[in-house]
């Protein structure tokens, strides 16, 4: 009996988590103990300057760091990394719920030679200013996570990376759940960020703008966010979250604006 124990363990897929971080000493525990059931954790770091390192460590995360050149770079060279049958992909600033680590055994544990090239879209539900949403466009918010060694890999350009892989596409039972900003003040940040970005992808490929750009694209964003998406139903955060949305178009399109004016 030992040692039938012993071999359908052997037999049992691995099971890789990997996360790309840096400077995430906030908010990366949870992480890295939503996923402690996992056989691995790789972190690939990009050079922290505070404790992420040694939090990760702590948590039993084997470590590598390489400089940031992309999200696509960093996730696709965090995939190398693992050992792992099957490859999870973790941000720093989400968790895996119970729910969500069954429906992971369960797919990895099928054994069907079709499932080997399956790749496993999560739905992911977003914490934002105290309250859990709902609606927006923010839930369900689908993102591909799960794959199998060799049958998947990340693509795409800023802001856009996706994971695709080259077999049929399923779908997972839990939600991942997504903290991503601390406060108002942490989201204003991540938007002047990423619009800054946008803007400088979008100059490189000679996009030009207008009045309506600046104008009716952000009033589009919002009565999409709260009124199609029935952010509405989010009570204040769904408001606030509207808005944020709406200004973070505006601000794509102004900083396109700027930056094509610097250029002439």
């Amino acid at each position: 009996m030992k040692n039938d124990a012993q071999g359908a363990q052997a037999a049992r897929p691995r099971i890789s988590a990997y996360i790309i971080a840096c400077n995430e000493e906030r908010i990366i525990a949870r992480a890295l103990e939503s996923v402690r059931w996992m056989d691995e954790i790789v972190v690939l770091d990009s050079g922290s300057t505070d404790d992420t390192v040694t939090l990760a460590k702590k948590y039993g995360a084997r470590i590598a760091v390489e400089a940031f050149k992309s999200f696509v770079h960093q996730k696709n060279r965090a995939m190398e990394l693992c050992t792992g049958d099957w490859l999870f992909n973790l941000d720093a600033d989400e968790e895996v719920t119970p729910e969500l680590r069954s429906s992971i055994e369960s797919a990895v544990n099928k054994g069907h030679p079709v499932n080997l090239k399956t790749i496993y879209d999560i739905r992911r539900r977003t914490f934002y200013l105290g309250r859990w949403m709902r609606h927006c466009g923010w839930y369900p918010e689908y993102r591909a996570r799960l794959s199998q060694r060799g049958h998947a890999a990340w693509r795409g350009e800023v802001l856009h990376e996706r994971l695709v892989g080259d077999g049929p596409e399923e779908f997972l039972e839990g939600d991942l759940l997504h903290r991503p900003y601390e406060n108002l003040g942490d989201h204003l940040t991540t938007i002047a960020r990423y619009s800054e970005l946008w803007a400088g992808r979008e100059a490189s490929r000679g996009r030009k703008i207008n009045r309506c750009d600046l104008v009716m694209r952000p009033l589009f964003r919002f009565f999409k966010m709260y009124v199609f998406k029935f952010g509405v139903l989010d009570g204040i955060q769904g408001l606030i979250a509207s808005m944020m949305g709406a200004w973070y178009v505006f601000l794509k399109y102004a900083r396109l604006f700027e930056i094509s004016r610097i250029k002439r």
